[in-house]
């Protein structure tokens, strides 16, 4: 035999007042409360963000050129590629 169950009174949910509608609606005119900016240490692991990144032939090529000349593996030598890259544009600017 099946067991009806009854919803408790409990989770009945209760209308919001005119107070708390008004207060909510300010909060969100107001928009995101300005973030601090986050201490970022370049020595963190690298566990915040992951991507792929597709290559034609030539491109592998190259990378696989330039991690030949360089010693470095393909992931650092795309990073350090980067970073280097970064750096001079901020330098520029």
């Amino acid at each position: 035999m099946v067991k009806r169950r009854e919803p408790k009174a409990s989770s009945v949910k209760a209308e919001p007042t005119s107070e708390q509608i008004e207060a909510f609606a300010s909060g969100a005119e107001r928009g995101k409360p300005e973030t601090q900016k986050a201490n970022l240490d370049p020595e963190q692991p690298r566990k915040f963000k992951t991507i792929s990144v597709p290559f034609n032939e030539y491109e592998y090529t190259q990378l696989l050129k330039g991690v030949e000349l360089t010693g470095r593996t393909k992931l650092n030598f795309m990073r350090h590629a980067m970073l280097s890259l970064v750096k001079a544009l901020q330098e520029k600017a």
